[in-house]
C-alpha cells in the first residue's frame, strides 16, 4: 500500500509507541517498584521524544553529508550520535538531575543509546526497502501493457545508486527522506530527495509533474480525470498525480493528448 508522508510519520510514531509499551509492560531497565502507569509514561514518552528528535536532526545530518560530498544516507552517521547525546542527557537528568546527567556514567549510557538508535535505523531502513508501493488501478488498461514491459530509461546515473540489474525507470516519487524508484514490476528506495534524483535522470526524458512525482515521458500510457484532478496512467498501471499548474504545460507538450480513461 502506498502511504503518504503523513501516514508514514504516523506509522513510525505508532511503532515507537508500541515498542515503549512493550518495554513498560516487561518492566525492564526501570526500578522494580515503579508503577505501570509511570513506566508507560517513561517509555512511550521517551521513545516518541527520541523519535521526534531524530526526525528533526536528520535534516541537519543529510545537509552536512551533501555539503561534504557524501551520499545523503551518511547523514545518519551524524544524526544518530547527536540525537543520542540529547536522549542520554534527558534520561540521566530524569533519573538524578543535573549532577547525574553530567556525571561519569554519561559515556556508558550514551553508547547503549547509540546502539539502540542504530537498531531502530536498521529496522526502518529494511522496512522501507521491502515496501511495495505499486497500487491497483481501476478502469480499463491497454491490452498487453502488463504482458509486454516496455523499457523506458534503462541506463542512468541514478542506476549507480540502485541494485545491480535494476530495470528501466518509469517514475520517481517522494517517500519522506527517500525517493522511490519505480520500474515496470519492482521498485526500490534511495535515500535522497526527489530533486537530487531528478538531476540523475537524462535531461528531456521526463518531467516533474507534481511536487512529489517525476514521470518518464515514454512511460505514459494514457491519463484519467477525477473531477478537476488528472492522473497519468503509466505502462505498469501506476497512477501519477498531476499538479494543476502542470496541466497546461503537459497538454501543450502532448502528454495529455490521448483521451482520458475515466471521467468522474
Amino acid at each position: 500500500m502506498h502511504l503518504t508522508r503523513l501516514e508514514r510519520l504516523l506509522a513510525e510514531a505508532g511503532i515507537m509507541a508500541l515498542c515503549g509499551c512493550i518495554l513498560a509492560i516487561s518492566g525492564l531497565f526501570v526500578a522494580p517498584d515503579m508503577p505501570l502507569g509511570a513506566r508507560l509514561a517513561y517509555w512511550i514518552g521517551g521513545f516518541l521524544a527520541a523519535w521526534a528528535l531524530v526526525q528533526l536532526l536528520s535534516f541537519v545530518g543529510t545537509a552536512v553529508a551533501k555539503m561534504i560530498g557524501l551520499a545523503p544516507q551518511w547523514g545518519y552517521a551524524i544524526t544518530i550520535p547527536l540525537a543520542t547525546i540529547g536522549i542520554t542527557w534527558g534520561v540521566l537528568y530524569w533519573s538524578g538531575g543535573n549532577e547525574v546527567a553530567m556525571g561519569d556514567g554519561f559515556g556508558h549510557v550514551w553508547i547503549r543509546a547509540s546502539i539502540i538508535g542504530l537498531g531502530f535505523f536498521a529496522f526502518f531502513y529494511v522496512l522501507y526497502a521491502r515496501a511495495e508501493t505499486v497500487p491497483e488501478v481501476e478502469g480499463p488498461v491497454e491490452a498487453g501493457s502488463q504482458d509486454t514491459p516496455t523499457p523506458v530509461i534503462a541506463e542512468t546515473e541514478l542506476h549507480a545508486r540502485l541494485p545491480t540489474g535494476f530495470p528501466a525507470i518509469l517514475a520517481l516519487s517522494v517517500e519522506d527522506h527517500y525517493t522511490r524508484v519505480h520500474a515496470f514490476d519492482r521498485s526500490e528506495m534511495v535515500l535522497m530527495p526527489l530533486s537530487e534524483a531528478v538531476t540523475l535522470m537524462p535531461e528531456g526524458e521526463g518531467r516533474q509533474v507534481h511536487r512529489s512525482w517525476w514521470a518518464a515521458r515514454e512511460a505514459v500510457m494514457s491519463h484519467k480525470r477525477e473531477g478537476r484532478d488528472i492522473r497519468l496512467i503509466l505502462k505498469n498501471e501506476l497512477e501519477v498525480p498531476v499538479s494543476r499548474a502542470q496541466v497546461k504545460p503537459l497538454r501543450d507538450d502532448g502528454w495529455l493528448s490521448p483521451a482520458p480513461l475515466q471521467k468522474s
